[in-house]
């Protein structure tokens, strides 16, 4: 279904938006504090991300390359000793069959480390939650490309194109079209995530409920200074969250007399 770019399903996708907002606190090492890339290597971006951590444990030399049917009959083996498969001799591209693999990995790993004595573990509780944000992630950014790849503009860019593919000179020039706005919040907050460890999460709804949940195991000076940290985004994000939300109400009065008939005494 092609998204609809009129202003007004622009400023109703905003609008939902401004229904509630979320503040993620994270720990991310080597924070390069870089803007997101243009879809199509956003996405590449996300799956070397993902693919990288599901390397670090498993091996997944023996199942990348097997055609979909024959993927349920693939166990996963963790790497032994700690050895890393260098994630780069896998394919990665911008269509969907990297992240049906991807999605496919995550669910088995979670799968197999059910399997196992509970006393003996394979995973983290903390890697687990990224398993299960990897799955879930790629589940919708199957649906994002599936539709995207509707349309002939989209098509060329989401053609299971590898980073080499897209910085070919026919390539780098193309047009791109703008991403619709619903489409663009879920990949910018999947791209900002990756598989970073949250520490703090605030949600606070339109109707006055506040959740906060605390990653559990923190030392009580690093859970001050981070409780300090979150405490300021917050208080950035309603200041923004307040003045978004009257320029909307602005636009909305504004657009309501520009097309309600007026009433004449």
């Amino acid at each position: 279904m092609k998204k609809d770019d009129s202003i007004l399903s622009t400023m109703r996708e905003i609008g939902r938006d401004l229904l509630n907002i979320e503040v993620n606190t994270i720990e991310k090492p080597n924070l390069a504090a870089l803007k997101m890339p243009v879809l199509p290597h956003a996405l590449l971006d996300i799956a070397e991300t993902y693919i990288g951590m599901l390397t670090q444990k498993l091996d997944l030399t023996p199942f990348w390359d097997l055609p979909r049917q024959l993927r349920p009959e693939w166990q996963p083996e963790f790497n032994r000793g700690g050895e890393n498969v260098e994630w780069k001799r896998f394919k990665i591209t911008t269509g969907p069959e990297t992240f049906d693999k991807l999605r496919w990995v995550a669910a088995r790993a979670l799968a197999a480390d059910d399997a196992v004595p509970v006393d003996q573990p394979r995973f983290e509780p903390s890697e687990r939650v990224i398993l299960y944000r990897i799955r879930r992630n790629c589940d919708q950014l199957k649906n994002i490309i599936y539709d995207l790849r509707k349309e002939n503009s989209w098509r060329v860019w989401l053609d299971e194109n590898t980073r080499l593919n897209l910085l070919r000179e026919d390539m780098r020039y193309q047009k791109i079209d703008r991403l619709p706005v619903d489409y663009a919040t879920t990949v910018r907050k999947i791209w900002d995530m990756g598989v970073e460890n949250v520490l703090m999460q605030t949600i606070i709804q339109i109707d006055g409920d506040v959740i906060t949940r605390i990653q559990a195991g923190m030392e009580a000076t690093k859970q001050e200074l981070i409780l300090n940290v979150h405490q300021c985004s917050i208080d950035v994000s309603l200041k923004h969250w307040q003045t978004f939300f009257d320029i909307i109400k602005q636009i909305a009065g504004s657009l309501t007399e520009l097309f309600l008939p007026r009433l004449r005494k």
